[in-house]
């Protein structure tokens, strides 16, 4: 697809403990954030992806920075700011502390690129204010998912008229959501239900991540909502049963979504 889109979000050093015993914890360290992870699944479903995003010159920054480049993702957007990289920690898939640095601090729009795309995705890791300038001047569809902070309330939508807003179940309890990403037990679209399988996984962080890319990229392939909302719903659950990082999982979403098309091309 040669569909541009662009994102605005965080950018984040994640760090991951699994296990109880000091000595035998498995760590893994890996490039996250949610606008970060969004970014990379459409960039890995074929969209032309623009990410704008703060990095720090720091330790953290460089290895985020050299990772997505050997990996092919463009960085051109992301901003060297003076401060401290994000830096997410959890354990056995728990959120334990965020550092938050550098994503606080306004994100660095080039608008002359940005007036190419015709969609877009911001979350809340920006700033308030990031928030409310992109959606006043952004020309086309914009996807916001209220989370992962409870920032915004249901004025948000004045600020925009073409506006999808996408969050979970607890960030949807302080503002009106069009789609609403519910866990094991789905995700639901105003009145159109889509069951989960019911199971609790071991690996949930980044999952609303892939269920957000995997949403938009049906959608924007003009499939009806029912369709976009069972891909969404399916690719997310099978992504926390084996990838431990978000990135990885990010990484993992296009195979993840060939995977469940052949299956569904097969069912009776």
């Amino acid at each position: 697809m040669s569909i541009k889109i662009a994102v605005v979000g965080g950018s984040f050093v994640d760090i991951y403990i699994y296990g109880d015993e000091p000595h035998r914890c498995e760590v893994v360290e890996d490039c996250g954030g949610s606008g970060l992870n969004v970014a990379f699944a459409l960039h890995q479903l074929g969209l032309q992806v623009f990410f704008f995003s703060n990095v720090a010159d720091d330790h953290r920054g460089n290895f985020l920075l050299n990772k997505l480049q050997q990996l092919g993702f463009d960085t051109r957007h992301i901003t060297t700011k003076d401060g401290e990289t994000g830096l997410h920690i959890s354990f056995n898939d728990k959120t334990i502390a965020v550092k938050r640095g550098v994503n606080d601090l306004d994100v660095d729009i080039d608008w002359k690129v940005v007036s190419e795309c015709s969609f877009a995705f911001i979350n809340t890791e920006v700033s308030k204010r990031t928030i409310e300038n992109f959606l006043k001047n952004f020309q086309g569809k914009i996807f916001l998912d209220a989370g992962p902070r409870r920032i915004l309330s249901d004025d948000i939508r004045s600020l925009h008229e073409d506006l999808i807003l996408i969050g979970n179940e607890s960030q949807c309890e302080r503002i009106s959501c069009d789609v609403v990403k519910m866990g094991p037990s789905g995700a639901r679209w105003d009145e159109l239900h889509i069951t989960g399988d019911g199971l609790a996984h071991p690996y949930t962080t980044g999952c609303g991540d892939v269920f957000d890319a995997v949403l938009i990229f049906s959608l924007l392939k003009g499939e009806e909502r029912r369709v976009a909302l069972e891909k969404a719903v399916k690719i997310s659950q099978e992504a926390s049963k084996s990838f431990k990082s978000a990135l990885a999982k990010a990484q993992a979403v296009k195979d993840l979504l060939e995977d469940a098309e052949a299956g569904l091309s097969t069912s009776p």
